[in-house]
């Protein structure tokens, strides 16, 4: 008898916590139905429903009262079918006319090429606590919108979700490929007529996690894919068919791009400028990539406008590199986790980047809209590379974990307590390893000095070797006024790098957390410092060994006072990008010890 007990007290226990779920959220969306279609013409559909109950003066003063829908006139076209609200009383009130106006998407803002697009944002009227909102519109895309119907849906909302419908039509002769990650949910399949129907159920659906350090592709979260391509080998074909990817360079370009070269030194000051060039010199137009399809413009017209989008502007990059030389060309960046080549689904990739080859270096990857110190590669862990290029045959690359490093070494003297002199050794490898930045100008290394330390103490610098793996170097440094002086008390806040952990922006982390934390990139960062003090001063830092190893990783903070000299040995060891909340009180307890604020300085007095 105990077991059937047991369980019903579970289930009870279960049943509370949904119920406290709903009436704890400023809303709870009642019904979402999203119905994709495609048509016998080619046509795709897609419509939308959403049932909303507003819980709170949040809900509808910020969160819920207006509905944004991007569009694309020249492509698609947006019928609203219904919207009314349903006061707490009861009482339906219609949207009024004037609450439907369309607007330019902010993002196309400054870009006269996208001033087509539209964003009809829907104002929700008679708002209140208790009240809901329904609204149905449907989206309708040509023939040639897109090569085929294709979904990336996530299974959350910013508000706790009771019943969800995903549904997909397509005509029954047409083959629908889909996966569901993080949940074992099967469709409904049915033929209707010449159409086949495929239907996914799903109730009782948490809210997004509000915390921070997420991730930026919610690998946790349950994901349903679907397309009714062949495979992604016959969209990447698709992509790099437009014009943009065999329009010729003009003689202004080629003249621009043959200058760079002449006058840099070497394939990576090359690389650097012409990506300059394109990151700082040319507007960015952040407009989502399936808004316009996916398509682009060539790149003497993008050159022309002097700015693009993600897209427009790694293929405009490619094309300047390959005149200078370097072969080049765009790779779509998405998570391989989500990645299959038979499921030819272009939503699920974030970014475009450029592959450059280089002779001495070998492949890296830059980003067109933003400039990066290192090749991408080693800070897109979990991530898949695809090439756009319809030169080569179709493959991809998945981007593993890499040995990220940081190991400082270090000797100081104070002469005098108004000069802190010595120098720091550094080996930094792969992401933590800012290549490209000081290959460009040797000088930037002066940028990873922080704590006790600012690039201003940096008086040279010495590079001995440097590659996309590796670099060593040393500097020489004077600190003028090194200390924070209190009541006869020296305190000296001990140097860190800016590229490996300071990097991340972990100040603080709370007690307790509901979703799986994500952090760049795995590494190992290390420390060992040697500080002399002049003769009549001793230290307050005491003899101590603070060594920590859990499931998150490790650390080791050593302080060994002799004399007038002290060693620190600082060592944190995070093992994986991404920390379960199995695992999370244990990197939590890691990054506490690693933070202490008597881990992390020195101090010393005047003998009496």
């Amino acid at each position: 008898m105990k077991k059937p007990i047991l369980l019903i007290i579970s289930f009870i226990f279960s049943i509370s916590a949904v119920i406290a779920q709903y009436e704890n959220a400023d809303a709870v969306f009642e019904k979402v139905t999203k119905e994709y279609t495609l048509n016998q013409d080619g046509t795709t559909e897609f419509h939308y429903y959403k049932q909303l109950k507003l819980q709170s003066f949040l809900s509808f003063n910020r969160l819920y009262g207006e509905t944004f829908i991007v569009y694309n006139p020249d492509f698609q076209k947006l019928k609203i079918n219904d919207s009314y609200t349903i006061m707490a009383n009861g009482k339906k009130i219609e949207t009024p006319g004037n609450a439907f106006n369309e607007v330019l998407p902010r993002f196309a803002a400054h870009s006269s090429y996208f001033n087509n697009l539209r964003e009809m944002v829907v104002t929700h009227t008679a708002t209140e606590i208790g009240a809901s909102l329904f609204l149905d519109y449907t989206v309708t895309n040509d023939k040639d919108f897109m090569p085929a119907l294709m979904g990336d849906e996530i299974i959350e909302e910013s508000s706790p979700i009771k019943d969800l419908e995903i549904i997909v039509k397509v005509p029954a002769d047409i083959e629908l490929k889909y996966k569901m990650f993080n949940l074992r949910t099967a469709p409904e399949i049915m033929i209707q007529g010449n159409m086949k129907i495929f239907t996914w159920k799903f109730s009782g659906i948490d809210a997004s996690p509000k915390e921070p350090f997420i991730g930026t592709y919610n690998e946790g979260t349950p994901r349903l894919i679907f397309s009714t391509a062949e495979n992604m080998e016959k969209i990447v074909h698709w992509i790099t068919y437009q014009d943009a990817f065999k329009s010729p360079m003009t003689e202004e370009m080629k003249t621009f791009a043959d200058k760079i070269k002449a006058e840099k030194k070497g394939e990576i000051a090359t690389l650097m400028a012409l990506q300059e060039q394109v990151v700082k010199n040319m507007a960015f137009d952040n407009v989502p990539a399936e808004v316009v399809a996916f398509r682009s413009r060539t790149p003497e017209e993008v050159w022309k406008s002097n700015g693009g989008t993600e897209l427009e502007k790694a293929i405009l990059l490619s094309a300047l590199l390959n005149e200078a030389d370097i072969l080049a060309f765009p790779v779509l960046s998405g998570p391989k986790e989500f990645y299959d080549k038979e499921v030819g689904d272009l939503l699920i990739f974030e970014h475009v980047y450029v592959q450059a080859t280089t002779k001495n270096e070998g492949d890296i990857y830059i980003s067109a809209s933003q400039m990066n110190n290192q090749s991408l590669e080693y800070s897109s862990v979990g991530e898949v590379f695809v090439p756009l290029d319809p030169e080569r045959s179709f493959n991809s690359k998945e981007i593993g974990k890499s040995d990220n490093q940081i190991s400082v070494k270090a000797e100081f003297s104070v002469d005098s307590l108004s000069t802190i002199a010595g120098e720091m050794n550094m080996e930094l490898y792969f992401a933590a390893n800012p290549f490209l930045a000081m290959a460009n100008d040797q000088s930037y290394a002066k940028q990873l000095v922080n704590g006790g330390l600012s690039a201003n103490d940096v008086q040279t610098i010495k590079l001995t070797s440097s590659n996309q793996a590796k670099s060593v170097l040393s500097m020489k440094i004077q600190k003028k006024d090194p200390f924070m002086e209190f009541s006869g008390y020296y305190r000296w806040e001990l140097p860190v790098t800016r590229n490996g952990f300071e990097s991340w922006h972990i100040g603080y982390l709370d007690p307790e957390r509901n979703s799986t934390l994500e952090i760049p990139f795995p590494l190992v960062e290390e420390y060992e410092f040697m500080l002399k003090i002049p003769e009549g001063y001793e230290f307050l830092n005491l003899k101590s060994k603070n060594n920590l190893k859990n499931k998150a990783g490790s650390i080791k903070i050593e302080f060994i006072p002799k004399a007038n000299s002290i060693t620190v040995t600082r060592k944190l060891d995070i093992t994986s990008r991404q920390i379960s909340m199995a695992n999370y009180a244990d990197f939590r307890d890691l990054i506490n010890a690693w933070l202490g604020q008597n881990q992390r300085s020195i101090v010393f007095k005047k003998v009496n």
